[in-house]
């Protein structure tokens, strides 16, 4: 029998690999299940949590199977593991895709089917890499002393793996290949893990030691202190989650996310996480009290993660971005210093500390646990649990309620209380000085820590007696901010419009309207300032317009934002009995409904944000000529990156017309879009429709110069042939930009 020391470096390798598939799976089955579930912060809470819980499920599934097997079964059940990964990956598209989204979309509109959905279908694959840890673990270690290294330095290799995959991923292989051929590449991978686990698994012992004999396995896990750690890890892991879902707020408003952003930042937290785990694993023979050092981790935590991002919002104020061309877009010949700062220096100073001090101390807390021989694969499994229970009730009571009603400033202070707590415990306060010196830190810092207004004040670079109004839920933040008299609506620390209302919203609203001869039904995807919605009304036949925001934080800013002198145009917004406000995805909301419209409207994000390709995929567009009536019309901005070619690729007469501000409006019909400027000119001189345009405090003569000087170019089918569609649901270029040269 060949020794198993020859095999284990073979092991650590694949099991790295692991988690750089993982990774990869997680972020291309995320955006695969946000198209079933919505891009709304709810339906991606449920699908980060209905993820989580599958690991769990592996978890102490694994835990409970690995100290029934010998190290041989334990390695051929790992390698079993990823080869039903690569099977489920192959057809993870077609149940994702094609059967949720395409067949089953209607079952979204019900959170507690569309928990269980999104819980069921995501229970194979995650229950298989939940598994994998015990089982590892268990082969890896037949003794429990000094089983806590080993099982670390697994933990840490493995993770290391993840932050790899998800900034490979993220940056290169999904902009490169599309969603659905990097699953497939993950599969490929995932299969060879299972190869090469089965081919070194006749290196392993097939026999168990006397210690982990059958009969030793069965005994009761009555241990207390066992059930205490589970309880102390229960909580680190609620406080990790909800402080990461607080980290990518803050990072998305200050980076101005775009679709690298998620796997960049991901990547540093991963990869904190792993080096931490690595350094645990070799210092762990020297920490001879595991309970006291771990208490001064979490309370350590806590401080340093209100501190960073203390003195990074101090900084942003200080050094304020142009918030009019601060669009987040990178282009790659022109890298200046402060997209390094952003992209580099801002998530090492955030991230990096606390997510190492996060990965110490999990061989710590093996050590604290491993001491039974025959139990240390249930013991893994049992913290994995423990850590990963704490981080779905993180994601869904942080992400769905504390942000919802405390905000970001107020959900930190609630984790700095908890970091109190830990701190409290960690010494003997009469004997150590350092355990006082902590926790009067933190109680000093929770007592001075700024507010909700004055914190996303300086992270949006507003200086602090300027006029700033702000609001935060569980969707986002969105603020207004005036200088000399106008005002600027921020959402997520992007300028989105201007008050009063700019003339390109009006353009967008008002042109439209007046073009088609009866539009009784408008939809309008995306609120904004309220200036395309609102113009969208001019028209005096229009008898409804249903407005689709996101990020509901919006709404409630501009409502209030409504009751000042500059917002009074929004004030008449708000009372037209016309208009009815969802919260929602505007896609989601549109193919769910059983209306035909006259105009739909998408006054969209740009389309290298995050998610915005689900607004400019050819498959949003077909969605869109489903749902509006015989004549009707879809409007959209034209932002280059493919959105024209989509665009014609699917309606078959399209208008463009290129007007004031650099404006190209794509208009796309069944029918051909009859733009007479003259009749436009006439309805404009209509006494409704300028008393109308003066209430939302719009310039009519400028709209009417606009209207004289606008070009006009109508492309179709008949003539000019189809155009090939560039972006698609599963492979939207447009947000991956960087990657199609």
């Amino acid at each position: 029998m060949i020794s198993a020391k020859r095999a284990i470096p073979a092991l650590f390798i694949i099991y790295f690999l692991s988690g750089f598939t993982a990774l990869l799976y997680q972020v291309v089955w995320q955006r695969m299940l946000g198209l079933f579930s919505g891009s709304d912060v709810r339906s991606v809470t449920i699908v980060v949590a209905s993820y989580l819980l599958g690991l769990g499920v592996g978890g102490w599934l694994g835990g409970w199977v690995s100290d029934r097997l010998s190290n041989r079964q334990a390695i051929q059940i790992y390698g079993c593991c990823n080869f039903g990964i690569a099977v489920f990956a192959v057809c993870s598209r077609f149940l994702f895709y094609d059967l949720l989204f395409l067949q089953g979309k209607f079952l979204a509109q019900f959170p507690a089917i569309m928990l269980a959905i999104v819980f069921v279908s995501l229970l194979i694959p995650t229950t298989l890499m939940g598994v994998s840890l015990p089982l590892v673990s268990k082969a890896t270690s037949r003794h429990a002393e000094g089983a806590a290294a080993r099982i670390g330095l697994l933990y840490g290799l493995n993770t290391l793996g993840s932050g790899l995959g998800t900034l490979v991923s993220g940056w290169y292989i999904i902009g490169t290949f599309g969603y659905e051929k990097t699953v497939y590449l993950g599969a490929m991978l995932s299969a060879v893990v299972g190869i090469i686990a089965w081919s070194i698994s006749r290196q392993f012992q097939s026999d168990r030691p006397a210690s982990v004999a059958p009969d030793r396995t069965n005994l009761p896990l009555r241990s207390r202190s066992l059930w205490q750690w589970c309880f102390l890890v229960f909580l680190s892991g609620f406080a990790a989650i909800s402080l990461e879902i607080i980290w990518f707020r803050i990072l998305d408003t200050v980076l101005q996310s775009i679709a690298y952003t998620y796997a960049h930042l991901l990547a540093f937290i991963l990869v904190g996480n792993a080096l931490g785990s690595i350094a645990g694993a070799a210092t762990i023979r020297f920490i001879r009290q595991p309970r006291k050092v771990f208490f001064a981790i979490q309370a350590s935590i806590a401080a340093y993660s209100l501190i960073s991002i203390w003195l990074i919002s101090i900084y942003w104020q200080s050094h304020p971005t142009d918030l009019r061309t601060d669009i987040g877009y990178i282009d790659l010949n022109n890298i200046t210093p402060i997209v390094i700062f952003r992209y580099i220096v801002i998530p090492l100073v955030m991230l990096v500390l606390p997510n190492f001090l996060l990965g110490f101390y999990f061989p710590l807390v093996q050590k604290a646990v491993q001491t039974e021989d025959s139990q240390i694969g249930q013991r893994v499994g049992l913290i994995q649990v423990a850590n990963i229970l704490g981080n779905t009730t993180g994601s869904l009571l942080t992400g769905l309620v504390l942000l919802d009603r405390f905000g970001t400033a107020g959900s930190l202070r609630l984790i700095a209380w908890l970091g109190l707590g830990f701190a409290l415990l960690c010494f003997n306060f009469k004997q150590d000085k350092l355990a006082s010196l902590l926790a009067i830190a933190l109680a000093i810092i929770i007592a001075l820590f700024p507010n909700n207004t004055r914190l996303w004040a300086a992270l949006h670079g507003i200086p602090a007696a300027q006029y700033f109004l702000a609001a935060e839920d569980s969707t986002g933040v969105a603020a207004v901010t005036e200088v000399n008299g106008q005002g600027t609506l921020l959402a997520s620390g992007q300028a989105q419009a201007s008050f009063p209302y700019m003339q390109v919203h009006a353009l967008l609203g008002s042109i439209p309207a007046l073009i088609h001869p009866h539009p009784v039904h408008i939809i309008v995807i995306g609120l904004g300032s309220g200036g395309t919605a609102h113009t969208a009304g001019v028209n005096p036949a229009t008898r409804q317009i249903k407005v689709v925001e996101l990020l509901g934080a919006e709404l409630t800013v501009l409502r209030q934002y409504a009751q000042t002198p500059n917002g009074q145009p929004l004030k008449y917004l708000f009372e037209d009995p016309r208009y009815q406000f969802i919260i929602g995805d505007g896609r989601q909301e549109l193919e769910l409904s059983q209306q035909q419209f006259d105009i739909i409207e998408a006054d969209a994000i740009y389309p290298w944000r995050s998610r915005a390709g689900m607004l400019y995929s050819q498959e949003f567009f077909q969605a869109v000529r489903s749902h509006l009536a015989p004549g009707g019309m879809f409007v959209e901005w034209n932002v280059g990156l493919g959105t024209a070619q989509t665009f014609r690729s699917v309606f078959p007469y399209v208008m463009q017309l290129a007007m004031s501000g650099d404006l190209h409006v794509l208009i796309g019909s069944d029918r051909p879009v009859d733009f007479n400027r003259q009749r436009l000119l006439t309805k404009l001189e209509d006494v409704a429709v300028q008393n109308f345009l003066a209430k939302a405090s719009v310039n009519v003569e400028a709209i009417r110069q606009d209207v004289k000087a606008a070009q006009v170019k109508f492309y179709s089918h008949a003539r000019d042939g189809r155009s090939q569609p560039i972006n698609t649901d599963l492979f939207p270029r447009s947000e991956y930009y960087l990657n199609q040269g």
